[in-house]
């Protein structure tokens, strides 16, 4: 069964990390879209832009398993993981996760933030990526044209030192990086100058991790769990990714094998 890792339009080849692991699986590297139905073992691992057209996304899911193919992570997995509500579900369970507030259109968006009492939050997009339509509050209510599907209000946290992006494979730490913010910019993604550095984390932060991946609806073969480092040394969960993380895998050069194996016996298993 052939090996694909989808990639998106805009970079059909996505980045030097994917290629080497292509390499390593002697995987096709092609854009979503773009990849017949039919038997297949298919990594979303660059499907950077599904965000775009999330109903476009969840249908080519389902296209392409009622054409026999199999996913790594499942299409369950990634569309759970798709709608930030699930940090609300986490949140619930008592993990170490940034407080968060759903809101979705039809809504009374200013009365519910102002009932937050959280003052000049964070608001992202329920469905996003890369940093895109994420700000602080301050600059007015969101338009509902900016945030169809609507949006995760948290309350601001301060981690002038960023966030540490724990990386899993089949449930086993295997490296971090650090993503240190821009001088001047508070998030740490690579839309805004964000450093990434290496980084030994500490047990306490790798712990949380740990539990959060417990709490999962199913166990996923990759993940990358990224925290905010708080002021005080603590480790605030405000992202679990499980459908196009860049794992970094240059922090680890040894991981690419890892992974490579782990996916190779996925397929002999299938």
């Amino acid at each position: 069964m052939q090996t694909i890792i989808a990639t998106c339009p805009a970079w059909p080849q996505g980045n030097a990390d994917l290629r080497a692991l292509a390499a390593a699986l002697d995987a096709a590297l092609i854009p979503w879209p773009e990849i017949p139905p039919g038997p297949a073992i298919i990594l979303p691992l660059a499907v950077w832009d599904y965000s775009t057209d999330p109903a476009a996304y969840r249908r080519w899911l389902r296209e392409q398993v009622q054409a026999g193919t199999r996913f790594i992570n499942s299409p369950a997995l990634q569309i759970w993981n798709m709608d930030k509500r699930y940090l609300c579900d986490l949140a619930a369970q008592g993990l170490a996760v940034t407080p968060g507030m759903a809101l979705v259109p039809g809504d009374d968006w200013a009365a519910r933030i102002a009932a937050s009492g959280w003052d000049n939050p964070v608001i992202k997009p329920l469905i996003g990526q890369s940093g895109r339509g994420v700000r602080r509050l301050a600059a007015g209510l969101p338009h509902l044209a900016d945030y169809p599907q609507g949006m995760l209000v948290q309350p601001f946290v301060d981690a002038p030192f960023g966030e540490v992006c724990l990386v899993y494979l089949d449930g086993h730490y295997s490296h971090a990086a650090h993503r240190r913010p821009a001088a001047g910019e508070w998030r740490a993604n690579s839309a805004y100058g964000v450093d990434i550095l290496p980084i030994e984390p500490e047990a306490a932060w790798r712990a949380r991790a740990q539990a959060a991946l417990a709490a999962l609806p199913e166990h996923p073969a990759y993940a990358r769990v990224d925290g905010l480092i708080t002021a005080d040394g603590d480790y605030l969960i405000n992202e679990i990714e499980l459908i196009e993380p860049a794992l970094y895998l240059a922090q680890n050069p040894a991981a690419i094998t890892t992974f490579a194996r782990l996916i190779q016996k996925i397929g002999l298993n299938i």
